[in-house]
């Protein structure tokens, strides 16, 4: 592959990337050079079909812009969201283990002065109706 078709084929991956969202930043040419790792003038002068296809096409997508921002808005307050119920849910299950190691604790102690007591009819059952 000569140097030529190499930088058409750099612009033209750059501009797909940018033109579908793949890679952050404005869809400009200055953008779409800096992406492609080529001088302007490759793009203007020595590429121009590629440039304009690509400001035509960055035109139509503009268009929709307060769409779009309006939809990465709210993917922003649901990616928040989602990490805040993610904490919240990480506590809980902390919390359920904390529940879990302190049962398993004082059963084993029940267990163990069951055990020592040798009888069962010396200790008081733990049951809803104990309290009442």
């Amino acid at each position: 592959m000569d140097e030529t078709s190499e930088i058409r084929d750099r612009l033209q991956r750059a501009a797909d990337d940018l033109l579908e969202g793949r890679v952050p930043g404005p869809v400009t040419g200055v953008r779409l050079v800096e992406l492609a790792g080529v001088k302007r003038h490759r793009l203007t002068h020595d590429n121009p079909d590629i440039n304009r296809k690509f400001q035509d096409d960055a035109k139509q997508l503009n268009r929709h812009e307060p769409a779009v921002t309006e939809l990465r808005k709210k993917l922003r307050t649901q990616q928040e969201r989602n990490k805040q119920l993610f904490s919240e849910v990480q506590a809980l299950s902390n919390r359920v283990d904390a529940y879990a190691t302190a049962l398993a604790i004082v059963t084993e102690e029940r267990d163990r002065l069951t055990r020592v007591l040798g009888r069962t009819e010396k200790l008081a059952p733990f049951s809803k109706s104990a309290g009442t």
